[in-house]
Protein backbone atom coordinates (compact mmCIF):
# COMPACT_ATOMS: atom_id res chain seq x y z
CA UNK A 1 0.00 0.00 0.00
CA UNK A 2 2.80 2.42 0.89
CA UNK A 3 4.45 2.05 -2.51
CA UNK A 4 1.16 2.66 -4.30
CA UNK A 5 0.68 5.85 -2.29
CA UNK A 6 4.23 6.99 -3.12
CA UNK A 7 3.74 6.32 -6.83
CA UNK A 8 0.40 8.11 -6.91
CA UNK A 9 1.90 11.07 -5.02
CA UNK A 10 4.67 11.27 -7.60
CA UNK A 11 2.08 11.11 -10.38
CA UNK A 12 0.24 14.04 -8.75
CA UNK A 13 3.49 16.03 -8.78
CA UNK A 14 4.02 15.25 -12.47
CA UNK A 15 0.41 16.07 -13.38
CA UNK A 16 0.60 19.40 -11.54
CA UNK A 17 3.91 20.30 -13.14
CA UNK A 18 2.69 19.50 -16.65
CA UNK A 19 -0.47 21.57 -16.14
CA UNK A 20 1.66 24.44 -14.87
CA UNK A 21 4.00 24.19 -17.85
CA UNK A 22 1.20 25.26 -20.21
CA UNK A 23 2.27 28.90 -20.64
CA UNK A 24 -0.83 30.69 -21.93
CA UNK A 25 0.90 34.07 -22.00
CA UNK A 26 3.44 32.75 -24.48
CA UNK A 27 0.77 30.96 -26.53
CA UNK A 28 -1.50 34.00 -26.80
CA UNK A 29 1.35 36.38 -27.52
CA UNK A 30 2.54 34.06 -30.28
CA UNK A 31 -0.93 33.96 -31.81
CA UNK A 32 -1.14 37.76 -31.62
CA UNK A 33 2.43 38.01 -32.96
CA UNK A 34 3.53 40.16 -30.05
CA UNK A 35 6.42 38.73 -28.06
CA UNK A 36 5.77 39.84 -24.47
CA UNK A 37 9.16 38.43 -23.48
CA UNK A 38 10.80 41.30 -25.35
CA UNK A 39 8.53 44.09 -24.10
CA UNK A 40 7.72 45.67 -20.75
CA UNK A 41 8.90 43.53 -17.84
CA UNK A 42 9.51 40.67 -20.29
CA UNK A 43 7.36 38.39 -18.17
CA UNK A 44 4.72 36.13 -19.72
CA UNK A 45 2.21 36.63 -16.88
CA UNK A 46 -1.11 38.44 -17.08
CA UNK A 47 0.25 41.76 -15.76
CA UNK A 48 2.83 42.20 -18.50
CA UNK A 49 0.44 40.87 -21.16
CA UNK A 50 -2.08 43.53 -20.11
CA UNK A 51 0.55 46.24 -20.53
CA UNK A 52 1.67 44.98 -23.94
CA UNK A 53 -1.58 43.68 -25.42
CA UNK A 54 -4.25 45.42 -23.36
CA UNK A 55 -6.07 44.62 -20.11
CA UNK A 56 -8.67 42.26 -21.68
CA UNK A 57 -5.90 40.00 -22.96
CA UNK A 58 -4.11 40.25 -19.63
CA UNK A 59 -7.25 39.20 -17.78
CA UNK A 60 -7.70 36.29 -20.19
CA UNK A 61 -4.16 35.05 -19.54
CA UNK A 62 -4.62 35.41 -15.77
CA UNK A 63 -7.90 33.47 -15.94
CA UNK A 64 -6.37 30.65 -18.00
CA UNK A 65 -3.38 30.46 -15.66
CA UNK A 66 -5.77 30.14 -12.71
CA UNK A 67 -7.79 27.46 -14.49
CA UNK A 68 -4.74 25.23 -14.95
CA UNK A 69 -4.00 25.37 -11.21
CA UNK A 70 -7.63 24.53 -10.49
CA UNK A 71 -7.77 21.68 -13.01
CA UNK A 72 -4.54 20.15 -11.70
CA UNK A 73 -6.27 19.70 -8.32
CA UNK A 74 -9.51 18.41 -9.86
CA UNK A 75 -7.77 15.80 -12.03
CA UNK A 76 -5.77 14.54 -9.07
CA UNK A 77 -8.92 14.41 -6.94
CA UNK A 78 -10.55 12.18 -9.53
CA UNK A 79 -7.50 9.89 -9.54
CA UNK A 80 -7.54 9.81 -5.72
CA UNK A 81 -11.26 8.99 -5.74
CA UNK A 82 -10.85 5.96 -7.98
CA UNK A 83 -7.57 4.64 -6.56
CA UNK A 84 -6.65 5.15 -2.90
CA UNK A 85 -10.20 5.97 -1.80
CA UNK A 86 -11.60 2.89 -3.51
CA UNK A 87 -8.91 0.67 -2.04
CA UNK A 88 -9.76 1.45 1.57
CA UNK A 89 -12.87 3.63 1.30
CA UNK A 90 -13.37 6.06 4.19
CA UNK A 91 -10.35 4.66 6.05
CA UNK A 92 -8.13 6.20 3.37
CA UNK A 93 -9.78 9.59 3.44
CA UNK A 94 -7.14 11.00 5.79
CA UNK A 95 -4.68 10.66 2.89
CA UNK A 96 -6.46 13.28 0.77
CA UNK A 97 -3.83 16.04 1.40
CA UNK A 98 -1.50 14.29 -1.06
CA UNK A 99 -3.82 15.63 -3.78
CA UNK A 100 -2.50 19.14 -3.10
CA UNK A 101 1.02 18.12 -4.03
CA UNK A 102 -0.20 18.86 -7.55
CA UNK A 103 -0.99 22.43 -6.48
CA UNK A 104 2.59 23.17 -5.47
CA UNK A 105 3.98 21.62 -8.64
CA UNK A 106 1.47 23.46 -10.83
CA UNK A 107 2.85 26.75 -9.51
CA UNK A 108 6.40 25.48 -9.95
CA UNK A 109 5.57 24.41 -13.51
CA UNK A 110 4.22 27.86 -14.28
CA UNK A 111 7.35 29.57 -12.90
CA UNK A 112 9.90 27.06 -14.25
CA UNK A 113 8.16 25.16 -17.07
CA UNK A 114 9.38 22.16 -19.02
CA UNK A 115 10.74 24.48 -21.71
CA UNK A 116 12.89 26.24 -19.10
CA UNK A 117 14.39 22.98 -17.83
CA UNK A 118 15.06 21.83 -21.37
CA UNK A 119 17.00 25.02 -22.09
CA UNK A 120 18.99 24.61 -18.87
CA UNK A 121 20.16 21.17 -19.94
CA UNK A 122 20.91 22.33 -23.47
CA UNK A 123 23.08 25.18 -22.15
CA UNK A 124 24.66 23.00 -19.44
CA UNK A 125 23.00 25.06 -16.73
CA UNK A 126 24.28 28.39 -18.01
CA UNK A 127 21.90 30.91 -16.43
CA UNK A 128 22.36 33.52 -19.17
CA UNK A 129 19.00 35.32 -19.13
CA UNK A 130 19.35 36.27 -22.77
CA UNK A 131 19.25 32.59 -23.66
CA UNK A 132 17.07 31.06 -20.97
CA UNK A 133 13.57 32.37 -20.32
CA UNK A 134 11.53 31.06 -17.45
CA UNK A 135 7.79 31.30 -16.92
CA UNK A 136 5.56 33.66 -14.96
CA UNK A 137 5.39 34.55 -11.29
CA UNK A 138 2.76 32.03 -10.22
CA UNK A 139 0.12 34.33 -8.73
CA UNK A 140 -2.85 33.33 -10.90
CA UNK A 141 -1.97 29.64 -10.79
CA UNK A 142 -1.66 29.79 -6.99
CA UNK A 143 -5.06 31.51 -6.97
CA UNK A 144 -6.53 28.62 -8.94
CA UNK A 145 -5.20 26.20 -6.34
CA UNK A 146 -6.86 28.24 -3.57
CA UNK A 147 -10.19 28.18 -5.44
CA UNK A 148 -9.89 24.39 -5.71
CA UNK A 149 -9.44 24.17 -1.94
CA UNK A 150 -12.37 26.49 -1.24
CA UNK A 151 -14.23 28.83 -3.62
CA UNK A 152 -15.20 31.00 -0.66
CA UNK A 153 -11.60 31.38 0.42
CA UNK A 154 -10.65 32.13 -3.17
CA UNK A 155 -13.27 34.86 -3.48
CA UNK A 156 -12.16 36.49 -0.23
CA UNK A 157 -8.52 36.42 -1.34
CA UNK A 158 -9.44 37.89 -4.73
CA UNK A 159 -11.46 40.66 -3.06
CA UNK A 160 -8.51 41.45 -0.82
CA UNK A 161 -6.19 41.58 -3.83
CA UNK A 162 -8.51 43.99 -5.66
CA UNK A 163 -8.74 46.20 -2.57
CA UNK A 164 -4.95 46.41 -2.20
CA UNK A 165 -4.60 47.06 -5.94
CA UNK A 166 -7.10 49.92 -5.84
CA UNK A 167 -5.38 51.49 -2.83
CA UNK A 168 -1.74 51.08 -3.87
CA UNK A 169 -2.01 50.43 -7.65
CA UNK A 170 0.76 47.85 -7.29
CA UNK A 171 -0.07 44.37 -8.62
CA UNK A 172 3.06 42.90 -7.10
CA UNK A 173 2.30 44.19 -3.61
CA UNK A 174 -1.29 42.90 -3.72
CA UNK A 175 -0.10 39.52 -4.99
CA UNK A 176 2.56 39.03 -2.33
CA UNK A 177 0.29 40.07 0.55
CA UNK A 178 -2.65 37.96 -0.60
CA UNK A 179 -0.79 34.70 -1.22
CA UNK A 180 0.70 35.03 2.27
CA UNK A 181 -2.47 35.95 4.15
CA UNK A 182 -4.64 33.36 2.41
CA UNK A 183 -2.42 30.64 3.90
CA UNK A 184 -3.77 31.48 7.37
CA UNK A 185 -7.35 32.30 6.39
CA UNK A 186 -8.17 28.60 6.26
CA UNK A 187 -8.48 28.71 10.08
CA UNK A 188 -11.08 31.49 10.16
CA UNK A 189 -14.43 30.05 11.36
CA UNK A 190 -16.97 29.34 8.60
CA UNK A 191 -14.39 30.00 5.88
CA UNK A 192 -12.90 26.53 6.17
CA UNK A 193 -15.82 25.03 4.29
CA UNK A 194 -14.01 22.80 1.81
CA UNK A 195 -16.32 22.58 -1.17
CA UNK A 196 -14.47 19.77 -2.92
CA UNK A 197 -14.42 17.61 0.20
CA UNK A 198 -18.05 18.28 0.98
CA UNK A 199 -19.50 17.48 -2.43
CA UNK A 200 -21.92 14.56 -2.31
CA UNK A 201 -21.45 14.05 -6.06
CA UNK A 202 -17.82 13.07 -5.43
CA UNK A 203 -18.20 11.32 -2.08
CA UNK A 204 -21.14 9.65 -0.34
CA UNK A 205 -20.35 11.25 3.02
CA UNK A 206 -20.03 14.83 4.15
CA UNK A 207 -16.60 15.80 5.38
CA UNK A 208 -15.22 18.67 7.39
CA UNK A 209 -11.41 18.99 7.61
CA UNK A 210 -9.71 18.51 10.96
CA UNK A 211 -6.88 20.61 12.38
CA UNK A 212 -4.19 18.38 10.86
CA UNK A 213 -5.80 18.68 7.43
CA UNK A 214 -5.91 22.46 7.74
CA UNK A 215 -2.27 22.57 8.83
CA UNK A 216 -1.25 20.56 5.77
CA UNK A 217 -3.22 22.87 3.49
CA UNK A 218 -1.68 25.90 5.20
CA UNK A 219 1.83 24.50 4.63
CA UNK A 220 1.02 23.87 0.97
CA UNK A 221 -0.27 27.41 0.50
CA UNK A 222 2.78 28.79 2.33
CA UNK A 223 4.99 26.88 -0.12
CA UNK A 224 3.17 28.57 -2.99
CA UNK A 225 3.51 31.88 -1.15
CA UNK A 226 7.28 31.34 -0.92
CA UNK A 227 7.52 30.56 -4.64
CA UNK A 228 5.51 33.67 -5.55
CA UNK A 229 7.63 35.84 -3.25
CA UNK A 230 10.87 34.50 -4.77
CA UNK A 231 9.54 35.23 -8.25
CA UNK A 232 8.74 38.80 -7.14
CA UNK A 233 12.17 39.51 -5.62
CA UNK A 234 12.95 42.16 -8.24
CA UNK A 235 9.56 43.77 -7.67
CA UNK A 236 10.23 43.85 -3.93
CA UNK A 237 13.49 45.68 -4.61
CA UNK A 238 11.67 48.15 -6.85
CA UNK A 239 8.99 48.70 -4.20
CA UNK A 240 11.65 49.48 -1.60
CA UNK A 241 13.33 51.92 -4.00
CA UNK A 242 9.96 53.40 -5.03
CA UNK A 243 10.62 52.40 -8.63
CA UNK A 244 7.91 49.78 -9.04
CA UNK A 245 5.62 50.42 -12.01
CA UNK A 246 1.97 50.99 -11.10
CA UNK A 247 -0.79 49.06 -12.81
CA UNK A 248 -2.89 52.15 -13.59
Amino acid sequence: MIWEIVLISLSFAVIGYLFGSIIFGAIISKIAKKDVRKTGSRNIGGTNVSRVMGKPMGLLVSFLDAIKGYLAIIVCWIIFRYTIYNWQSADAFHLYPIVFISGIFAVMGHCWPVQYLRMLFKTKFNFDKSRIKSGGKGVSTAGGVVFAISPWLGLIAFGLFVLILLITRYVSLGSIICVFLVSFMIFIPHIDYIYLFNNSLLYPEKYWPDVVSKLIMMIIMLCNSLIVTIRHRKNIGCLIMHKERKFF
